[in-house]
Formats: structure tokens, C-alpha cells, sequence
């Protein structure tokens, strides 16, 4: 049996997929899980990975003291865990409070519960976008200048200082922090939560799905085809620059493999090494769900020109989803740059690289997420349109 590994946010999208290859992998794994009782956090388990031999799970929260483990969990792992792998995280952009509750202070629970079991090493889930503002981020450096665009940036940078401050306490002490960027769908298109990138897409197929099915008639700037495509002049704002979208099903495979590799106190940067220029994507996207007409400009005064043409109905359709776009916008605005030689250098032949991030993956995630009604179980109830 290989090293007993704790394992904290299991039943989120890349910890679920990590418990899976953890598993079949042969590794002993210990899920801590936020639930209201043991019953409830076997139930979210066995709902992953069903009654599986070398899964043990503990209800615990990391937003709590020591994770907020039992007396009789905390003497039954002592000694007997060899490796925390930390993936629970919020990835709330503005709830600042949420933020620094699972991302600050929960790093500092999971370090306090590492040394309480005593274990060596630990494994940490950070993300690229610790670099903030800066264009280039290297994997031997953290504190850069960069300034953040959210709070959560700020929240993954200090829980990285926190464990690099933790490893240097003794010398024993190792750990490895893994810095993916923009997570998307797996590589067969197929996914289990719709963020960042589908929630850029899905206000404008559901309200090209309303225009479809509208009644009334349409105002003079609106469109529909013979073939249900939908012409509408919205104006998105898209800088020349290339987004680092990677599935996530290839940094679980990434994370995995470093599992075993020696800890050497590294970052992995898990990043695409042909990011996906951001005008393409935009339009590739809009291709696959039929819309067209969408003025992409480079500057904000050439999206404050197309503004002004608009209709009343468009113009309201615009600001409903530019509130949607706001939060992603810092990420297309400007191009990052990542180093990306640690994974290469130390995974040996289960390194590989991830598929091309191209219109045909694209259309693949769309089809999915469209089949999947973006991840809810109805519409939603607020039209646009």
C-alpha cells in the first residue's frame, strides 16, 4: 500500500477527479469532509467513488480550528498519514469574507492539522493567477510587485507564503504547490461544473434561446435566420491577447503523478503551453451557439460607439451581460505568461502535454454544457429578453 494521504476538498470538481485516480492508483486516502455529520460525509463520498477499500472519510471543515476534526479521528490518524493534499478552496471572486475563511484561514487550519498528525509533507492547490497584474510569472518566484484583481488572488498568494513559511520552520518539512490556470471541461468535452468560461457564454446562448422563442416582435437591430441564427449588435471588449484555458481532467492527471515524485520544496505550474488567442475563442464560441452580429472591440471607446446604436431591448440585454462578464474581464484584458519546466523535468514519462485548446474542443464543451443546460436543473427564471 502506498503512502496514507489526506485528501481535504474531495467533493469539488478537480478533488473529486484526484480521489478517482488517487484510488485507482493504489493510494490510502483519508477525505476530509464539510458536512453536518460523519453519515452525511460517507454519503458525499460514496456518491464519487462508492464503498472503495482504501478510502477512509472524517467530517471536518478547514474553516475551522485543527479542520475541526474529533478527538477519536485526530488519535486514529496520528503518524499514520504521510502526505496532505489541500485542493478545498472557494473561488469567489468578491464574497472577501468566504474568501479568507477557506483560503487564508484554511491554510493555516491545514497546516496546523499537518503538524498535529504529523506529517512532512504537504501538497497545496494554489493557482497561476497568483501573479495578479504582472505579465510573466516564473516557478521559483511569488512576490513579484503584482497587484491583485480580486480577492481571491490575494487569498491564494498569502496561503502560499503561509506554506512556504511553514516548510522552513523544520528542516524536514516539504512541500509541493501546484498553480493551474483557467480550469475548463475535460479533454472529451464532458464536465461536472460550469464556471469561468461557461459562465462567460451562457447568458448569450440563453438569451438567443429566448429571442428564438419570442412572440412579439423584434426590434429593427435584432435578427433570426432561417437557420436560428441570431444577429444582435452587442459589443464585448476582447484585447489581442491569449487566455490559458487547460482541462481539468489533464491537472488532476499532472497532480497525481507529482504525488509520487520526490518533494523538493517546487512549484508546478499546470498551465497550457499554447494558450488560445482570446478573439478566437470569443468568436469560435459564438459560432457554435449560432450568434453573430457581436461587434469585438479593442478599445473601450469602440465599444462605447457600438453602445450608443443599440436599441432599448439590446442595450438592456448588454448590461445584464456585462454585469455576467466583469468578473472574467481582468482575464482576457491582458495576457499572462507562465513558466512551465517543473512537470516535465519531474514526472518523466507521465508527463504529457494537454490537447490543443481549438474550436473543435470548444464546440465540444459548448455541446456538453448545452445538453447539461449549464449545469441547472431548469432555466433560469430571470429573462433577459
Amino acid at each position: 500500500m502506498k503512502d496514507s494521504i489526506l485528501l481535504t476538498g474531495a467533493t469539488g470538481a478537480l478533488g473529486s477527479m484526484l480521489l478517482k485516480r488517487l484510488c485507482r492508483d493504489g493510494y490510502k486516502v483519508v477525505c476530509l469532509v464539510r458536512a453536518q455529520d460523519r453519515n452525511e460525509a460517507r454519503a458525499r463520498i460514496h456518491a464519487i467513488v462508492g464503498d472503495h477499500e482504501n478510502v477512509k472519510v472524517i467530517r471536518g471543515d478547514v474553516t475551522e480550528p485543527r479542520c475541526g476534526i474529533s478527538n477519536i479521528d485526530r488519535e486514529l490518524l496520528v503518524g499514520r498519514i504521510g502526505k496532505v493534499l489541500h485542493c478545498a478552496a472557494s473561488i469567489s471572486f468578491f464574497d472577501k469574507n468566504v474568501v479568507q475563511q477557506t483560503n487564508v484561514a484554511g491554510v493555516f487550519h491545514i497546516l496546523e492539522l499537518t503538524e498535529i498528525l504529523d506529517a512532512s509533507h504537504l501538497l497545496h492547490v494554489s493557482t497561476a493567477y497568483v501573479l495578479g497584474d504582472a505579465s510573466y510569472l516564473s516557478e521559483k518566484s511569488l512576490s513579484i510587485g503584482q497587484r491583485w484583481r480580486n480577492a481571491y488572488e490575494e487569498s491564494k498568494f498569502v496561503g502560499e507564503k503561509m506554506v512556504r513559511a511553514w516548510a522552513l520552520k523544520r528542516d524536514e518539512r516539504r512541500f509541493t504547490i501546484f498553480r493551474p490556470s483557467i480550469l475548463v471541461g475535460c479533454e472529451d468535452g464532458t464536465t461536472c461544473t460550469f464556471d469561468g468560461y461557461y459562465r462567460v457564454f451562457e447568458p448569450i446562448h440563453r438569451v438567443a434561446e429566448n429571442l428564438r422563442r419570442r412572440d412579439k416582435p423584434l426590434p429593427e437591430d435584432i435578427r433570426i435566420d432561417h437557420e436560428g441564427v441570431v444577429r444582435m449588435p452587442l459589443a464585448v471588449l476582447v484585447a489581442d491577447t491569449r487566455v490559458n484555458y487547460v482541462p481539468i481532467d489533464w491537472v488532476a492527471d499532472m497532480i497525481v503523478a507529482a504525488v509520487e515524485a520526490p518533494a523538493r520544496n517546487e512549484t508546478y505550474h499546470l498551465v497550457h503551453h499554447d494558450p488560445i488567442r482570446s478573439r478566437d475563442a470569443l468568436l469560435w464560441s459564438l459560432d457554435h451557439l449560432k450568434v453573430k452580429g457581436i461587434a469585438v472591440c479593442s478599445t473601450q471607446e469602440e465599444k462605447q460607439a457600438a453602445l450608443k446604436a443599440q436599441t432599448p431591448l439590446v442595450r438592456r440585454v448588454q448590461r445584464g451581460i456585462d454585469t455576467v462578464h466583469a468578473a472574467y474581464a481582468p482575464y482576457v484584458a491582458a495576457e499572462s505568461n507562465f513558466q512551465m519546466e517543473a512537470a516535465a523535468r519531474n514526472l518523466g514519462t507521465k508527463f504529457r502535454l494537454p490537447v490543443i485548446v481549438d474550436q473543435q474542443y470548444l464546440q465540444r464543451l459548448l455541446s456538453y454544457a448545452i445538453q447539461n443546460n449549464w449545469g441547472t436543473e431548469k432555466q433560469n427564471s430571470t429573462e433577459l429578453v
